[in-house]
C-alpha cells in the first residue's frame, strides 16, 4: 500500500541562477504538499547564487545546499542530487521556474495511480506569456533523438488532457525505484538532450511518462544571448547536440534501427553544418559536427558498455516506442514546422 504523502525530494541544479533563484525558491516553499525536501546542487556558480541560497537555507530547513568544487554540468549535478535525496519520489526542477501551489500534489497523485507509470511532467507555461504553453510534453524525432515540444505557444486550455510523452527536466517527477533500476542521467551527455535520453530509458524499461496538465509550472524561455551566463554559446550547443545525438542513438536503439538512424543522423547533422556555413558564413556548426564525431570515436568503447546495460534492461520494442513517443511527421515537415526559423540553422 502506497503512502498518501510520500517524501518528495525536489532536486534543483543551479549554475549562475541569481536572477531566477528567489522567485523559484519562494514559490517552491509555498507548495501545498506536506512532505518534501529541496536538494539544491550549486554547480560552482560565480555569481551571487550561493549567497541567495544560504539565505534561504537559514529561513527554511527543508532546503539543503550541496556545492560542486568545479563545474560538472547539469547531468552530474542532478546525479549528485539523486545520491543526496531521501525521497521515494524525485522531482527535477529547473532554477528558472515558478510553481503553482498544487503542482506537486497533482504530480504525486498521477505518479501513484499505476505501477507502470514511472514518471510524469508538468504543464510548462511561458514565464512572461502566462496563458501560453511552453511545452506540454515532448515527442522524439526518430532520426536524431531530438525533441519536438507539444503545444508550443498555443493557448493553455487546449492542452488539458493527460498524455503519454517524453519530458524535459524543467519539471519532471520520477519514482526512486525506477531510477535505481535504470540509473541516473548520462553524465557524458552533460546538457541539452540528456533529459530526453533519460526519459527514453524509462520507456525502454517498460514504464510510462505522463503529461499532467493540472500541475502547472512557469518557465523562462531563454534566448541564446540570455544563455551565455550558463556558457551556452553556439559552439557549445552545436558540439553537445552533435555528440549527444550519436551516443544516444547508439545506446538506445535495437541494432538494425541503430544503424539506420545513425546514417540519418550523420546526414542531418552534416547538412545543418553546411547550411549554417553557406547561409550565415558561420563555421561553428561544422566545427561542432566534427568535434562531436571525434568525441564519439574516442568514447565509443564507453558508449558500447552503456548500450549493453540499457539493452539488457529493455522490456519493449522500438516498434512500440515509435507508436508511443516518436513523431510520425516527415523530416521536411519537421524542419518547416519546428526548425526553419531557429537561429541554429
Amino acid at each position: 500500500m502506497r503512502r498518501q504523502s510520500p517524501l518528495v525530494s525536489i532536486i534543483i541544479a543551479n549554475y549562475n541562477g541569481e536572477k531566477f533563484l528567489p522567485t523559484c525558491l519562494l514559490s517552491v516553499l509555498k507548495t501545498d504538499y506536506p512532505n518534501f525536501e529541496v536538494i539544491l546542487i550549486d554547480d560552482s556558480s560565480i555569481d551571487k547564487s550561493l549567497k541567495i541560497i544560504k539565505e534561504f537555507t537559514q529561513r527554511d530547513k527543508r532546503i539543503k545546499l550541496f556545492k560542486n568544487r568545479k563545474n560538472l554540468g547539469a547531468s552530474a549535478s542532478r546525479n549528485k542530487g539523486i545520491k543526496k535525496a531521501q525521497g521515494e519520489i524525485l522531482v527535477f526542477l529547473d532554477n528558472d521556474t515558478e510553481v503553482e501551489q498544487k503542482w506537486l500534489r497533482e504530480l504525486v497523485k498521477v505518479l501513484q495511480s499505476g505501477p507502470k507509470i514511472g514518471g510524469d511532467c508538468c504543464k510548462l507555461l511561458d514565464f512572461e506569456k502566462r496563458d501560453r504553453i511552453q511545452v506540454a510534453g515532448v515527442k522524439l524525432i526518430p532520426h536524431t533523438g531530438w525533441g519536438i515540444g507539444l503545444g508550443v505557444d498555443q493557448r493553455e486550455e487546449k492542452w488539458n488532457k493527460q498524455a503519454e510523452v517524453v519530458a524535459i527536466s524543467a519539471a519532471l517527477a520520477v519514482k526512486r525505484e525506477i531510477i535505481d533500476k535504470i540509473g541516473g542521467f548520462d553524465e557524458k551527455l552533460a546538457v541539452h538532450t540528456e533529459d530526453l535520453d533519460f526519459c527514453w530509458r524509462i520507456w525502454l524499461a517498460g514504464y510510462k511518462i505522463i503529461y499532467v496538465p493540472s500541475s502547472r509550472v512557469y518557465h523562462w524561455t531563454k534566448t541564446l544571448e540570455q544563455r551565455k551566463d550558463m556558457k551556452a554559446t553556439k559552439s557549445f550547443i552545436y558540439f553537445h547536440i552533435n555528440k549527444n545525438t550519436f551516443r544516444t542513438l547508439i545506446k538506445n536503439y535495437e541494432f538494425l534501427n541503430m544503424l539506420k538512424y545513425l546514417c540519418w543522423a550523420f546526414l542531418i547533422n552534416w547538412g545543418r553544418a553546411i547550411l549554417v556555413l553557406v547561409r550565415r558564413k558561420d563555421p561553428t556548426a561544422l566545427f561542432g559536427f566534427l568535434k562531436g564525431l571525434g568525441w564519439n570515436l574516442v568514447n565509443f568503447p564507453d558508449t558500447l558498455r552503456e548500450r549493453a546495460k540499457i539493452q539488457k534492461l529493455r522490456m519493449v520494442s522500438d516498434k512500440y516506442l515509435y507508436q508511443k513517443i516518436m513523431t510520425h511527421d516527415s523530416l521536411w515537415k519537421i524542419y518547416r514546422k519546428h526548425f526553419s526559423q531557429t537561429k541554429l540553422l
